[in-house]
């Protein structure tokens, strides 16, 4: 019991400092930007494809999805940014 308080305690000041970290980014841009949200989306989103369909170890989905959110990325500013 001693540990699930710990551990709800934990996550919650570990979402507090991520909330606080992002209120004060977004305010001090006058303005929100979710396009790095949207490419963190791809990269997970990638991650998960590749365990799951190719059956590629974890730590390798990691550089590999980072590559393919790197790349769509590029693509994206040059063509719609």
């Amino acid at each position: 019991m001693l540990t699930i308080v710990f551990d709800g305690i934990a996550y919650g000041m570990l979402l507090f400092i991520l909330a606080l970290g992002l209120s004060v980014t977004m305010r001090l841009m006058n303005f929100i930007n979710q396009a790095h949200v949207a490419f963190a989306m791809l990269g997970g989103y990638l991650t998960v494809a590749l365990m799951q369909t190719h059956g590629v170890p974890f730590l390798l989905c990691l550089p590999l999805a980072f590559i393919g959110a790197a790349l769509a990325g590029a693509v994206l500013e040059r063509t719609l940014y």
